[in-house]
């Protein structure tokens, strides 16, 4: 539906506007925000064909922008076999045999969220506790890190693992146990996994994407960030396909991996035709790139002007990476302005290092939610409480902070990860480093205008001419406290002008003309 020319095509009423205490109501016109105000004062924007949706006093937001996550393996989580809410191996075992029993004999289970460390064994399962459990199937369990896998006998088996002269990839350990028999836990060998098991079908990718789009989307989720290190082309133009049959119904930004520089061209390629954003390069520190380091591909991503993003869970990985970042800006010689720098999960940042992300100019992108769902990770760590995912402390130092959720490492709902920000509580009740607590405001902000920033996506406000990515919540979100915000719901959820989301009933289209694809 077009509107008339002059006229909304849709406009929100009768509510409040965060951020703008003297507006009631949003007008939106081809996709993106045409006035906030008053009612009584839009009404000239309203024609015969503008789409009503009444507020009756629930809010508009800025749409959240998820700046670092994992589509895909939240998607085969969100659509497979889950364990995260075990906390015991026993409770686990029994979840993957009842899976079993729904699965024929032969076929390949894939299960995700085990982790050794919130479990109350303090261990994973055994090979010989996978075996028992399931005879008939080949199982790969993920770690909710994403970054191990256990496997049980048959698909050990079934991949070659234990034959003569199998070569594990590089950088992988196979765990092995005191006779030198495998444990079934694999550390470091994902993307060979990935790429060995199985492959799934086209079909049932899209039929993946459309779910966790639409969770992703319930969440209050507009934009997100995928930032796979395995991203090449292939995976590229797997999202690119999915972008262009409208199953993900955010915008996309993709990360590509540092190994895979020499595609940058084809992987632009693919982005352009299908309207998502190439987001920069991704660097695993210790990984091979190059003999001399990281610091020659890093300054061969800047020269092709790609942001450069860097895992960091670790005080090493911190040292590695801004050695590299400070290298290459001394070298860069670019004509054009110097790319971005991020740290992606700050997991561990000591006060001596703030001053150097700050000169160096860096993005820290945090993830708050860690604190709240993976809190009973840390308690057993409390010397490195005061250095965990800061934020206080990196805002008072005019470190750029945004915030993602890391989803499926944590749940992709942005809502919970704020209040986490806010109350830096675990799910168990315990407080952590209570002074990098952020303001209701500042919370927000890594998910919205920060967000954007760190995008350059001309959204994350409720200004004219940015872009319409909105939800309603049924609540003021500043009103409330961490605990009522961690279980508030979004209503409605809009990308472009469209409605993608309305809570009890099936997405609608509100403007025809909105291009999800744009920037």
């Amino acid at each position: 539906m077009v509107s008339a020319p002059g006229k909304a095509d849709l406009v929100l009423h009768e509510g409040l506007v965060l951020g703008h205490p003297g507006s009631d109501s949003v007008a939106i016109s081809r996709g993106s925000i045409a006035a906030h105000g008053a009612f009584a004062d839009l009404k000239p924007l309203v024609g015969p064909r503008t789409h009503l949706i009444k507020l009756a006093g629930r809010t508009v937001a800025p749409g959240f922008i998820d700046s670092h996550l994992h589509f895909r393996e939240a998607a085969a989580a969100a659509t497979g076999i889950s364990v995260q809410r075990c906390r015991t191996v026993g409770d686990l075992l029994a979840d993957l045999r009842l899976a079993a029993g729904k699965t024929p004999p032969g076929n390949w289970m894939r299960a995700f969220g085990c982790d050794e460390a919130l479990l109350l064994d303090r261990r994973g399962p055994t090979r010989a506790e996978l075996d028992e459990s399931l005879p008939k199937n080949p199982l790969r369990l993920r770690h909710q890190t994403l970054h191990a896998t256990w496997l049980n006998s048959r698909a050990i088996a079934l991949l070659g693992l234990e034959a003569p002269g199998f070569t594990p990839p590089l950088g992988a350990n196979m765990v092995r146990d005191s006779a030198g028999k495998l444990t079934g836990l694999l550390v470091g060998m994902e993307t060979w996994l990935s790429d060995h098991l199985p492959p799934v079908t086209a079909a049932e990718a899209e039929s993946r994407a459309r779910i966790i789009s639409r969770e992703m989307a319930a969440a209050g989720v507009t934009a997100f960030t995928d930032a796979t290190t395995r991203n090449g082309p292939v995976e590229v133009e797997q999202f690119a396909k999915l972008a262009q049959s409208n199953a993900i119904c955010q915008r996309v930004g993709v990360m590509i991996g540092g190994q895979h520089l020499d595609a940058a061209d084809r992987c632009e390629q693919l982005a352009r035709a299908a309207g998502i954003a190439l987001a920069g390069a991704k660097f695993m520190p210790g990984y091979q790139y190059d003999p001399a380091g990281l610091s020659r591909p890093v300054r061969r991503a800047l020269e092709r002007g790609f942001d450069c993003a860097f895992h960091v869970t670790e005080i090493e990985e911190l040292e590695e990476s801004i050695e590299a970042i400070e290298a290459a800006k001394a070298q860069f010689s670019g004509a054009h302005e110097i790319p971005r720098f991020r740290i992606e999960h700050g997991g561990i940042i000591t006060p001596n290092y703030i001053d150097r992300l700050m000169a160096a100019g860096v993005w820290v992108v945090t993830n708050p939610g860690f604190i709240h769902f993976r809190g009973p990770k840390y308690a057993a760590e409390p010397g490195l409480v005061a250095h965990l995912y800061r934020a206080r402390s990196l805002k008072d130092a005019n470190v750029h902070l945004v915030g993602a959720t890391d989803a499926p490492v944590t749940p992709a709902k942005p809502l919970a990860a704020i209040a986490a920000a806010v109350s830096r509580t675990s799910i168990d009740g315990v407080e952590f480093a209570p002074a990098e607590a952020l303001s209701m405001q500042d919370a927000f902000a890594l998910f919205t205008s920060e967000a954007a920033r760190l995008g350059r996506l001309e959204a994350g406000v409720i200004e004219p001419d940015h872009l319409a990515d909105l939800i309603v919540l049924p609540r003021d979100p500043f009103s409330l406290n961490a605990a009522d915000l961690m279980n508030l719901v979004v209503d409605i959820t809009i990308v472009g002008g469209r409605v993608v989301y309305e809570r009890g009933r099936p997405a609608i289209a509100s403007s025809d003309s909105a291009d999800l694809r744009s920037t």
